[in-house]
């Protein structure tokens, strides 16, 4: 009688906790290495609109945020760990939820290292191999106990507690580039998630997503054919193009623009698993729309009769003109002996009056040492760069940390060299530059496609402008109000 009665309770304990779990909340699991991770500057526009119905579970602690390991919140970036960049799960979960019923809520578990190999995102990895590896690869691997893996799977043990895993997204490849057992040993790692969470492998798709390609400068763009493998071995595979998509000038790392598009291109890869095939994308692939912004009273605006040319090499700057040639490798820009206080602003804005073409960057120093690592952000032959100061990261030997934007000693411009670099302005605000839009035309019909402020597709044509709700719009490269 006693042991029916157990039974009978574990059969109901078994069932309550069936119950708990919503259907309706779809679990990604995503690991990689620094692409996945994100190795590009959050931009203000990626904090704006992010839906309530997208969800982020923190894999580590985030101190300054307050996130706590295995718990929920809104998937504002950044979304791996504290000072990481913008990564493809941030538009991914925002195209998702575009397409799916209002009931579907999105969650991402995130576990990835800059610079890992596969090996060490694998199951059998032997932390002890550590002792070998550089300092800033040990200090990432110790925010997940030196085991990624291991917090892969206690995280998403935690996650099924509130939903259904619904897929696998993997971003990994640059540290095993060309190696042809690579599919296999992704094979090995998608096998053993599958069976220590009680997966079906038929109904939890893997999507992985190319590495830079060599079109695009690419230095490991050669293991795309690789990665294209990945079907052939694994029968739930499905691969995702990296085409087109800018990098950031080191041949590894994918610009904000291209996380942004290749983020969307996952989303559309694994709806297509779910039978929709001309899903709502939530970023359009064009460049998207560059604001104009100007400074307003109460700016810190970096006075141009300062501006010291020679800080690295001989240079020259032309005051009549705001023109700016760099000694080759030189920089140029504002120094001071003891340091400003930027920590009162949200953004600093350093726009150019022409598209570059001499690799300008855009640099920030809070160390009196020109050697230090600063806060850099390269122009990739635009002319605008918007950053949050609250948040500002640079990456050192020992991963991305915050900027101390209370303590600037150096603010100004690097390039190659020997060539004009026209400044229009370097200043510090609390506007957001990307809200501040002026110059509207009012419009009735318009036969153009139209983007909203963030760059993505709101109408294929004009007749679709009279569903548009009102607001400010982009088409034909203007801005356009709707009422």
């Amino acid at each position: 009688m006693v042991r029916h009665f157990l039974i009978f309770t574990v059969a109901a304990i078994i069932a309550v906790a069936a119950t708990a779990q919503d259907k309706n909340f779809h679990i990604y699991l995503c690991l990689g290495q620094s692409n996945m991770e994100g190795n590009a500057q959050v931009e203000p526009i990626d904090r704006v609109d992010v839906p309530v119905r997208f969800k982020v579970m923190a894999a580590v602690d985030f101190p300054q945020s307050g996130r706590s390991k295995g718990e929920w919140y809104t998937a504002e970036p950044p979304l791996v760990r504290q000072y990481t960049g913008l990564t493809p799960m941030d538009y991914f979960g925002r195209t998702m939820i575009a397409n799916l019923p209002e009931e579907v809520v999105v969650g991402v578990v995130p576990v990835a290292v800059g610079g890992c190999r596969i090996e060490q995102l694998s199951k059998d990895f032997d932390p002890a191999s550590l002792v070998n590896e550089a300092d800033w690869l040990q200090n990432m691997m110790k925010e997940y106990g030196n085991v990624p893996y291991a917090r892969l799977i206690e995280c998403a043990r935690e996650a099924q507690k509130s939903g259904v895993i619904k897929g696998i997204l993997l971003h990994q490849g640059e540290s095993n580039a060309g190696q042809q057992d690579w599919t296999l040993k992704v094979k090995r790692l998608y096998d053993d998630i599958i069976a220590d969470l009680g997966l079906n492998a038929a109904e939890v798709p893997l999507i992985a997503g190319e590495v830079v390609t060599t079109a695009q400068g690419g230095v490991c763009g050669g293991h795309n054919a690789v990665v294209n493998m990945l079907p052939s071995v694994i029968p739930n595979a499905h691969v995702v193009s990296a085409a087109n998509l800018p990098q950031k000038g080191d041949g590894l790392h994918f610009t904000a623009h291209g996380y942004r598009v290749l983020g969307c291109r996952y989303a559309v890869a694994m709806l297509a698993t779910m039978g929709i095939t001309d899903p709502k994308v939530e970023y359009s692939e064009e460049i998207p729309f560059v604001p104009q912004p100007e400074p307003a009273e109460g700016d810190f605006v970096f006075d141009f009769k300062y501006f010291n040319p020679d800080i690295w090499e001989d240079g020259s700057f032309d005051a009549s003109t705001n023109t700016f040639i760099a000694g080759q490798y030189g920089f140029g820009g504002w120094e001071y002996d003891k340091p400003i206080d930027l920590s009162g602003y949200r953004y600093i804005v350093a726009e150019l009056e022409e598209p570059e073409t001499n690799g300008v960057e855009f640099r920030v120093f809070d160390t009196a040492s020109y050697w230090a690592t600063p806060y850099s952000s390269k122009f990739n032959g635009g002319k605008l760069i918007v950053a949050e100061l609250d948040g500002m990261m640079k990456n050192t030997e020992s991963g991305i940390v915050p900027l101390k934007t209370s303590e600037v000693y150096r603010v100004g411009f690097w390039a190659y060299g020997f060539k004009p670099v026209i400044i229009k302005h370097v200043y510090a605000t609390n506007n957001n530059p990307y809200a501040g839009v002026t110059d509207c035309v009012s419009v009735d019909n318009e036969s153009a496609v139209v983007y909203d402020l963030s760059g993505r597709l709101v109408a294929a044509d004009g007749d679709a402008l009279a569903s548009l709700a009102g607001g400010l719009y982009i088409t034909q490269g203007k801005i356009i109000s709707i009422r």
